[in-house]
């Protein structure tokens, strides 16, 4: 990292830089500086641009390379009469005078230490490393106590709209004949069956006769009007290999012929006569599997494989081709851009394309595809969520555009509805610390008509 990025920080984005590096939130730091959670967020939006850094952690580590924080230092005696302690002891961050001090009650300090010590023992138990399909991985969500309801930031583009019926993450969200369907998933009370429709010209929500099996990280694909959602994981921690299909003209489910392998967490996308599936999990690892299913025949045929095993990667058809982006694997969340055509892969040639990359690693994101343009909302798993980002497709040129979620938003709904004034994403539900019920929708364009004289 540059010294000279320090440079270019405000006092104001200096302090809270430092306060960041105590660890503390930003509704902590909205008190301590008596400002707004909103404007805190705004201010390390502006640090982490010009740092040049995706995470708190990243801009804490730049910031103690860099003096920008006072790292408290060891006495002389202290190192002559504990010097291998002392050696082997990590620099603390000093907390800055002027923040606001909460003390513990001796029944709290007694719970955090036998807490503490739970915590420490599992670490360092061999074996106890939490699986992704376990409580603690990537298929189920931990509520953060600590945090305060999420702030919404007031961008020109975006508008809030009625909120969901039930606050809910990783369902399958697909939108027919202007109405955007929301399926399944998981709530604050477990797994979801419930099927809510939303009608963006009304701004009202409708319920619909639930799915027959609850399950929770799948997705939705809408072909001649009906909609597919394939597997799934069950309120038993068990990966399903089930296709349900709805019907919103008569509100009925039925069943299609099952999935070839058990599959959650997989990109999904519509093409002509059918949809692909590209990787997910399997309950016991991540997939480079591309299925692809023809509604005509009722058929699964398994085909060029990903060049990157990953999941809560996420799709959308432009022009006949497949646009597959971001996804995550045990280690890595990916920035990846690739295109994938069946065309090719039909006439025996290599079907997948490398395209430039999004600017940083996403997983959980939501893709959609409108007028020519891939619009990409949501993320921050492993990375801080900064703005979400568009593609040009006949330019293969990436740019940014503002999120009213800082931070985290993920395994979130995503739908593109043209209207007369122009095309509007609506961004639905997901996770930012907790289950959101909000329906934010974002002016992608807008249509001008001008009269004829």
């Amino acid at each position: 990292m540059n010294r000279e990025h320090s440079e270019e920080l405000s006092e104001r984005e200096l302090e809270i830089l430092r306060l960041v590096a105590t660890g503390a939130t930003n509704q902590q730091i909205a008190l301590a500086l008596t400002i707004s959670v909103n404007t805190v967020k705004a201010h390390l939006r502006n640090i982490f641009a010009k740092l040049g850094v995706e995470s708190r952690t990243e801009a804490t580590l730049y910031a103690i390379q860099n003096g920008l924080i006072e790292v408290a230092r060891p006495t002389d005696e202290t190192l002559v009469a504990d010097r291998e302690q002392t050696a082997n002891a990590s620099q603390q961050i000093v907390f800055p005078s002027h923040f606001p001090y909460w003390p513990l009650f001796p029944l709290q300090r007694a719970v955090l230490l036998i807490v503490s010590f739970f915590v420490l023992a599992l670490a360092l138990w061999p074996g106890t490393k939490a699986s992704p399909s376990s409580p603690g991985g990537r298929l189920l969500d931990v509520p953060k106590a600590s945090e305060a309801d999420v702030d919404l930031d007031r961008t020109l583009r975006w508008q809030t709209k009625a909120q969901m019926p039930v606050p809910r993450a990783r369902f399958a969200q697909a939108q027919v004949d202007g109405i955007i369907y929301v399926i399944g998933g998981l709530t604050a009370q477990g797994w979801s069956a419930e099927v809510h429709a939303y009608d963006p010209e009304l701004d009202r929500w409708s319920r619909r006769r639930s799915k027959p099996t609850p399950v929770s990280n799948v997705g939705a694909a809408v072909v001649d009007g009906l909609i597919y959602v394939p597997g799934g994981l069950d309120e038993k921690n068990t990966v399903r290999d089930i296709l349900e299909v709805y019907n919103p003209s008569s509100d009925t489910w039925t069943m299609a012929t099952h999935l070839p392998v058990p599959l959650c967490a997989y990109a999904i996308a519509a093409i002509e006569d059918g949809f692909y599936l590209f990787g997910g999990w399997d309950g016991q690892r991540y997939l480079d599997a591309v299925y692809r299913y023809q509604v005509s025949t009722a058929t699964w045929h398994r085909e060029a494989p990903l060049k990157v095993a990953r999941g809560f990667a996420a799709a959308a058809t432009i022009g006949g081709r497949i646009y597959l982006v971001g996804g995550l694997d045990d280690t890595t969340e990916y920035n990846l851009c690739e295109s994938y055509d069946p065309a090719l892969y039909a006439a025996g040639q290599d079907p997948w394309q490398a395209l430039a990359p999004m600017s940083q690693g996403r997983a959980g994101h939501a893709a959609v595809a409108s007028e020519g343009y891939l619009y990409v909302v949501g993320g921050g798993w492993d990375s801080y969520l900064s703005y979400n980002e568009r593609y040009d497709v006949a330019h293969d040129v990436w740019s940014t555009f503002e999120s009213p979620l800082l931070g985290e938003w993920r395994t979130l709904g995503l739908s593109a509805i043209s209207t007369q004034s122009g095309t509007f994403l609506y961004a639905i539900g997901g996770w930012s610390g907790r289950y959101l019920s909000v329906v934010q929708a974002y002016a992608a364009s807008y249509r001008v008509y001008v009269p004829q004289t």
